[in-house]
């Protein structure tokens, strides 16, 4: 406990002593990649806004010592936009990329283009200083003008990481999660409902996918 106190405090020192705050982006990798020539027309999704725990919707980075611990928002470590915006930004650029799909956003795909409408709740989202990320996130898909017989699914996964000292170290660890879930929900959208986790041989390194009910 007290080196993860002492590693906490010097964040904090550091970041009073700089001359501005450090801001840090959640945008995926996925999104500094080129985009493909074509995409697929069979569909598109539509990531919606992102539901995020109270205590982490914030500018200010949280962390804890520990946990269960005291939550500890840092003044001169700061998200570079809304983590709630952030969070779905990510998730839809892994979505596009590992589907080849569009992600329409909240506009109309039109032209009759059936959508996947995905709803993210994150139900957790905690930074332990030097220590591990540990994200938990429920996600609904409803299907809008698909054949008959898709139904809508929920599902939900949680990714656990260990992180490096140093607040740049602990964003790639929420950016690695935020992969790794995301490449969970794009096998479970490719998979038939019901299916049961345990068929899933391709489950990223620290995410457990819990499946899918609908």
């Amino acid at each position: 406990m007290k080196k993860k106190i002492s590693l906490l405090l010097a964040v904090m020192l550091a970041g009073c002593a700089a001359s501005a705050p450090q801001y840090y982006s959640l945008q995926s990798r996925a999104g500094t990649q080129a985009a493909p020539s074509s995409v697929s027309d069979d569909y598109a999704i539509s990531v919606q806004p992102v539901i995020v725990p109270e205590q982490v919707a914030r500018p200010q980075i949280v962390v804890r010592t520990s946990p269960g611990a005291e939550v500890v928002p840092l003044s001169a470590a700061l998200w570079a936009g809304p983590l709630e915006a952030q969070i779905r930004n990510a998730v839809a650029d892994e979505l596009t990329q590992r589907l080849n799909v569009l992600d329409v956003g909240l506009s109309s795909a039109g032209k009759n283009l059936p959508v996947w409408r995905i709803y993210l709740d994150v139900q957790r989202f905690d930074s332990l200083y030097g220590e591990a990320v540990w994200q938990e996130v429920v996600w609904r898909m409803v299907p809008q003008g698909m054949p008959d017989g898709v139904k809508e699914r929920l599902c939900s996964a949680q990714a656990r990481l260990p992180v490096a000292t140093g607040m740049s170290a602990l964003v790639e660890g929420h950016r690695e999660a935020l992969a790794g879930i995301a490449e969970v929900m794009a096998q479970a959208l490719l998979r038939p409902a019901n299916a049961s986790p345990d068929i899933d041989a391709g489950t990223p390194e620290g995410v457990n996918f819990r499946g899918c009910v609908g």
